[in-house]
């Protein structure tokens, strides 16, 4: 069974808690298809209560994992904001045994070396990719890129990751690039 984790970092700072907006989306979407070739896809919604909590979580079993969050690089880091004050840095993340296959952190400023560094390291030998925007995106934007991007990832005849990014590119009003990138 496939497994997609969304968590949800901030989820007062936009009054959307865009991973449980997109899990919601995502199981509709998934009605609509064919149950065969969607029912092994498991989606799973968390909100983050603090910084030990969102750690936990980012280091449980799954092919994806999708990170709802504010980014802001910070004397030359890369920062993740979550719940409660609390800050997550590529430090945090390097040290961890991270079990996801493709990573997706819909925050801003987050397309940085240091970060996406720190999440292959904690990822050996799983970590595979990583997805970031290449600069500060609109709230509305960062949900439909993602929408659009597990659509066509999950939901559609052999997918491949690199085309479902292409997907929502030339569906809508998308501006923000993202940065796909392997070891």
């Amino acid at each position: 069974m496939r497994r997609l984790i969304l968590i949800e970092g901030l989820p007062k700072y936009e009054r959307v808690n865009e991973a449980k907006a997109l899990a919601y989306a995502l199981r509709i979407m998934k009605r609509g298809y064919d149950q065969r070739k969607v029912r092994n896809l498991k989606i799973i919604a968390h909100t983050a209560k603090n910084k030990e909590d969102f750690l936990q979580w980012v280091q449980r079993q799954t092919d994806f994992l999708h990170i709802s969050s504010h980014g802001k690089v910070e004397k030359g880091r890369t920062t993740l904001y979550i719940t409660q004050g609390g800050k997550v840095t590529a430090e945090d993340i390097e040290n961890l045994q991270i079990k996801a296959k493709v990573i997706f952190v819909n925050a801003c400023q987050t397309s940085r070396e240091d970060l996406a560094n720190a999440f292959f390291k904690a990822g050996k030998p799983i970590c595979r990719y990583y997805i970031a925007p290449q600069e500060n995106v609109p709230f509305q934007e960062a949900f439909i890129t993602a929408l659009l991007f597990y659509k066509r990832a999950f939901l559609e005849k052999r997918p491949r990751l690199f085309s479902a990014l292409n997907y929502a590119y030339r569906l809508g009003d998308v501006k923000t690039t993202y940065w796909f990138w392997t070891p």
